[in-house]
């Protein structure tokens, strides 16, 4: 599996509400396999393969947003203040190395705190509030006040590792790894167009992180008869993590299907077939929700409602750093999505 476009998506700066970098990405990589490529109004990348028009739509997305921050103080000591774009888990943030994107140039900068030599017992014991944190850019208060304006976008520094023989850690899995899995389809799927029974959308969509807000105006756009959702999901193989509350999902152990209301129940059937006839590894979820928080809820239920499937990549310390998922899962969900999209009948 050729990782270089992953790795490329995870150092690309697609914070949500601002994704155009990532997007152009996205496009540039499908071109040369699809008829056609545009974006929508809010920021949505499609990469479009049409058959025929008597065959059914499939659109296959995943969000390419990540969790970041926009500034929103600067301090006379240049200290910069910043709100959330997205539910960032503010323990692992202190400490953490960042870029603030700047109209002329990138500012590199990292989050500082209070010492804790300096804090109470309570200050030390509590997860920290955002407007007691702070960016540190070095540079002295004049030039922070030229350089850096209310607005900004701030996104976190952490270049992706492969660790062990199958694992990534990076910030962004959630959810470029899903996006990397819609390209690669769609890349294959551009190789056997001959094959194809259906006419397919790869979406990677935007603004997840703060409401699924482009898997709204992505769907209508698409108006798809089946749509594949691919996210992070919560992988509980981690210490302390109750499997009687959230299920038994590991790393490692296949791609994840949503046994829950945002999938069609139809469809769940049909990949577990695809998945036993092809051995292809999967595991099942019932999701420590029965719907919501992926971009699949809202896609579902757009006009008459939609035969959507949700599909999760494991993944391990979600919307944190050093978010960790297994390629061999990747592969999984490639394969899988793959052979359904080449079914003769839908």
């Amino acid at each position: 599996m050729n990782t270089e476009f992953l790795m490329s998506l995870l150092t690309t700066p697609t914070v949500s509400g601002f994704e155009t970098a990532g997007s152009e990405l996205y496009e540039s990589y499908l071109r040369k396999y699809v008829d056609e490529c545009s974006v929508d109004i809010l920021g949505n990348a499609f990469a479009t393969l049409d058959t025929d028009d008597r065959f059914p739509n499939i659109m296959i997305e995943a969000h390419i947003d990540e969790i970041g921050f926009q500034v929103l103080y600067v301090g006379d000591d240049g200290c910069v203040y910043v709100r959330k774009n997205g539910g960032i888990d503010l323990q692992c943030i202190p400490g953490s190395r960042v870029i603030i994107r700047g109209s002329s140039e990138d500012i590199s900068g990292v989050i500082g705190k209070m010492p804790i030599h300096l804090q109470n017992n309570q200050e030390k014991d509590k997860t920290p509030e955002l407007s007691s944190l702070w960016i540190d850019t070095g540079l002295d208060a004049e030039d922070v006040k030229k350089k850096v304006h209310i607005g900004d976008v701030v996104v976190l520094k952490q270049e992706p590792e492969i660790v062990g023989d199958y694992r990534i850690t990076s910030k962004a899995l959630d959810d470029k790894i899903g996006v990397y899995v819609v390209a690669e389809v769609m890349k294959r799927l551009g190789n056997q167009r001959n094959a194809l029974r259906c006419n397919v959308k790869g979406v990677a969509t935007v603004q997840e992180e703060v409401g699924c807000r482009g898997a709204l105006t992505g769907g209508y756009i698409a108006m798809p008869d089946i749509c594949i959702s691919i996210d992070v999901d919560f992988a509980t193989d981690v210490p302390g993590c109750s499997k009687m509350k959230y299920g038994d999902i590991r790393l490692g152990g296949g791609v994840v299907i949503a046994c829950c209301l945002d999938s069609d129940v139809r469809i769940v059937e049909r990949m577990k077939k695809i998945a036993s006839d092809n051995g292809i590894q999967i595991q099942c979820s019932a999701r420590p929700y029965a719907t919501g928080g992926t971009n699949a809820s809202r896609i579902r239920t757009i006009r008459t409602g939609i035969r959507t499937i949700l599909l999760g990549i494991p993944c391990r310390y979600m919307h944190t750093p050093v978010e960790m998922c297994d390629l061999r899962d990747v592969d999984a969900a490639i394969r899988l999505i793959t052979q359904f999209c080449l079914q003769k009948e839908f």
